[in-house]
Formats: structure tokens, sequence, C-alpha cells
């Protein structure tokens, strides 16, 4: 659980008001330090709603978030084999969506969490490279971005 690409869901306890959430795995290296993005079903793609689509959403030429849209299939349920797709349309947003920490911090912020999807290749790598080009990105997470980009390019 918490590899890259994996899609999380559980009862999120770290939060001002701890709910159930999704989380999305980008990378974790062989120490467990972890990489991951938070959803949000709110209406924080940063551009009108009526310019929303699913994949990265730019304003003024920059990358500011990814959204997924509801209903459309975005990779497998491990669990089932069938298609899996958010119940609504869904936000990762690079402002303050990316936590990371070691692979004991992610299992101690949620009770029962379970993996509902792994990301069809092409999303992830699309959702990476959003991310990476993002301003709002770290630069220590863009370094390990980019490497999960070069490791992709160069196979």
């Amino acid at each position: 659980m918490f590899k890259p690409r994996e899609i999380i869901y559980g009862y999120a306890k770290g939060f001002y008001s701890p709910h159930n959430k999704y989380i999305v795995t980008i990378y974790q290296d062989e120490e467990l330090s972890i990489v991951a993005c938070f959803t949000t079903s709110q209406q924080r793609a940063g551009i009108p709603q009526h310019h929303v689509h699913h994949g990265p959403i730019y304003r003024d030429k920059q990358c500011i978030s990814y959204v997924f849209e509801k209903d459309r299939p975005i990779g497998l349920d491990p669990q089932t084999g069938q298609f899996f797709s958010f119940p609504k349309r869904t936000v990762i947003t690079f402002d303050y969506g990316v936590r990371e920490g070691k692979r004991a911090y992610f299992q101690e912020l949620f009770d029962n969490p379970r993996v509902v999807c792994l990301l069809d290749e092409k999303e992830y790598i699309q959702l990476v490279y959003a991310m990476y080009c993002s301003p709002h990105t770290k630069i220590s997470h863009k370094k390990v971005l980019d490497k999960i980009l070069q490791d992709y390019y160069s196979q």
C-alpha cells in the first residue's frame, strides 16, 4: 500500500475535520519515503467551472491543478478488476494538497485504508508531468517528479 499509482481511500484523521478521503500516491523510495496528493471534490480547480475539464488545468499558462472528471475511468480496482472512476469531479491542487513523509506517517493518517485503484500509466504520467510543470510544486518534489519522468521516457 502507498505505492506509486495507487489511489487509496479511507477515513483520514489528520485534518481539521476528519472524514473519508482519497489520496493518490506519486512516489515511494527504498526508505519508504512517500509523496502523495490528497484530492478534493470542492470546486478548487482554479478556473471558472465552465472551463474545467479532465486533466491538467492551466491558468495564465501555468499548471495549477489536475482534474479527474466524474465517472471517467482512470484505472482498475485491483480487488475486482473493474474500471475505477471517482463518483464526483475530483481535483488535486498543487498549492496545498501534496504531502510527504514515511509510510508509517501515512498509515497513521487513515483508519481502514484500502487501495481502490491502480491509475493507468498514461494518466499517472500526465499527473506527474502536470505537477512537475506547476509553479506551486516544491523544488524537492520536482526532483522526484523529474526522476519519474526520466525513468518513464528512457524505457
